[in-house]
Order: structure tokens, then C-alpha cells, then sequence
């Protein structure tokens, strides 16, 4: 006989505490692979890891509903994983698959399904706000009960793309939410060399947006964040949620690391990994064992490889 799973095994999966470690999960294996695969020779394609600030992105996109729309930056992968879009789906853009959604026309980290939820973004650092605007605006004009949200760096606020669309949102009020992942770094410069605070509420509120301080490196608090916002949103008012974080992984994986003498903060930033954060609350709430998540991140790898595997199998 098949073993089954209990009830309760079964409504701990379905919960939002052992959703946002999944997903944050998957993410985390899923790039580490790609790197992995394109210094192997197997890929191609540049890769941006968002190791360290996945919970922005898995945290946000659970919080969303039916309707809703995400606008993914080029580090944003997990918006698409949070978003439902499968491995194998997003390895076919990666290895030009005759299967893939778009034809692997663009770069893998802008690849879209918009038909659900996932739009394209924009090689242009900012370019892909205004979209996300123009959508937003298109739900209001429909008047669907649906938000548009946008991810992007802190390094967009050197892009006039980010104060323009900032006007006309808070003007006309638009279901609009912003979620920055505010790592402290325009690639290889510390914010403090480019800006007076590290907050980015001062830049948001005076064009009328909502907006909340949150710890990027808490999927719980991104989790309950984006729901409050997306229902200030559907309100009237467009949200600006300041996601502070600290990047781990590589700027790319063309590049490395890029950025100098960041070992003191890296190390910290290590402490409040997010993936071990929400894996040790599981398992002091008796929800998980450290062998039980072992045991998953073992299976998620193997899976990533035949997966990898499989789609590779349908360009040959």
C-alpha cells in the first residue's frame, strides 16, 4: 500500500508558513543550478541570483490574488516561481526550447506568461515601472478588483522612469504597489555613496504613495505587508514597500561578486537568511523536523536535475 499523507502533514503544506520556505526554497536550488549549469558549459545565459532577498519576491506574489499582476526585474526570479510558472517552463527559455512561451526571443530573467500573471520586464534599469503603471491604470479603468506590483532594485532610483511613474500613480491613484528590494548596493556601490538615507520612504511618500519599512529578510512580515498593500491599493492609494535586505549570492553569474569589502556585512546578513529563518520557525512551531527539510531540499535538487534533463532532451 501507498503511504498517504496525514490531514495534518496535508494542511501544514497548504499553509503560508510552509508555502513561503517551499518557494523560497526552490528559488534558492533553482539558481544556485543555473549558475552551476552555465560554469559547466550546459547554459548559456546569464544568470542574477537573488540569494539572501528571496522572500520579497515569494512573500509578495502569495500574498496576491486572482487577476493580479506581477512585473519581475532581472533579479526576480522568484516572482515567477511564486507565481506558479514550473521549472521545466522557465528552463525552456534558458536552452531555447521549440516549447518554450516566447519563443526564448528575450533574455530567460524577462521571459512572461501573461495570461497568468507574469509580465515582461525591461532591460532598461526602471523601464519596466511604467508598465506596470499603464497595467494598473488599465485595471482601474475596467474596475477590476486586481493590483499591478513592480519589483526593483534600490539602484532604480538613479532612473527618471521611477519618479515619473511615481507622479502620475499617486495622481490618479492607481492599484499600483512598488516592492523594492533595498539590498544597499548599485552593483558595486554602497548606497551611502549615492544617497543620504537607506530608507526610500522619503522618495515615495511625497508623491502620494502608502508606504511601509519592511524586513525583506522576514517572509512573514513581506507576506502580511503585501496584503496590506494590496488592499491600500485597491483603495486608492498606490503602495510603496521599502523591502530592506542584504543580497548573499553573486551580482551575476557572468560577473561574481562584484562588490568589495562587504565580508563583515555578508556575514551578518547570513544570520537573517530568510530560507533559515522561515525553516527554523517551522520547526519550532513542530510543523517540520531539520530532517524533514533536509530530506526536501535533497528531492528538490534531484528533481531540478531530471527536469533539466528532460527539457534539454526536447532540443535534440
Amino acid at each position: 500500500m501507498v503511504p498517504t499523507e496525514s490531514t495534518n502533514q496535508m494542511d501544514q503544506k497548504n499553509g503560508v508558513e510552509w508555502r513561503l520556505y517551499y518557494n523560497m526554497l526552490v528559488t534558492r536550488l533553482f539558481e544556485e543550478a543555473l549558475v552551476r549549469w552555465e560554469h559547466e558549459g550546459k547554459i548559456a545565459a546569464q544568470t542574477f541570483p537573488s540569494k539572501g532577498q528571496e522572500a520579497i519576491a515569494i512573500g509578495c506574489c502569495l500574498a496576491l490574488e486572482n487577476g493580479d499582476a506581477v512585473f519581475p526585474s532581472f533579479r526576480t526570479r522568484g516572482a515567477m516561481i511564486g507565481m506558479g510558472i514550473g521549472i521545466a517552463e522557465q528552463l525552456r527559455e534558458f536552452v531555447h526550447s521549440p516549447l518554450a512561451a516566447g519563443d526564448s526571443r528575450d533574455a530567460p530573467h524577462h521571459s512572461s506568461w501573461p495570461e497568468r500573471g507574469v509580465m515582461p520586464g525591461s532591460t532598461m534599469i526602471g523601464g519596466h515601472l511604467a508598465l506596470a503603471a499603464g497595467l494598473a491604470l488599465a485595471m482601474q479603468f475596467d474596475k477590476q478588483p486586481a493590483v499591478s506590483i513592480a519589483f526593483f532594485g534600490d539602484g532604480t532610483l538613479g532612473s527618471g522612469d521611477l519618479y515619473e511613474t511615481m507622479h502620475i500613480a499617486g495622481a490618479w491613484g492607481l492599484p499600483l504597489i512598488f516592492a523594492c528590494e533595498n539590498n544597499g548596493s548599485e552593483m558595486s556601490t554602497a548606497w551611502s555613496k549615492t544617497r543620504k538615507t537607506r530608507s526610500l520612504i522619503p522618495y515615495a511618500e511625497p508623491f502620494g504613495f502608502a508606504a511601509r519599512s519592511v524586513d525583506g529578510n522576514d517572509a512573514l512580515d513581506v507576506y502580511h505587508s503585501a496584503r496590506w498593500a494590496r488592499a491600500t491599493a485597491l483603495g486608492g492609494q498606490p503602495v510603496f514597500l521599502d523591502c530592506i535586505t542584504f543580497r548573499t549570492g553573486l551580482y551575476s553569474s557572468h560577473f561574481g561578486e562584484v562588490r568589495p569589502g562587504i565580508e563583515a556585512d555578508l556575514a551578518e546578513a547570513e544570520r537573517r537568511d530568510p530560507l533559515k529563518r522561515m525553516g527554523d520557525w517551522l520547526i519550532a512551531n513542530n510543523s517540520v523536523s531539520v530532517d524533514d527539510l533536509e530530506r526536501l531540499r535533497r528531492a528538490e535538487d534531484e528533481r531540478l536535475e531530471e527536469t533539466f534533463a528532460t527539457v534539454l532532451a526536447e532540443v535534440k
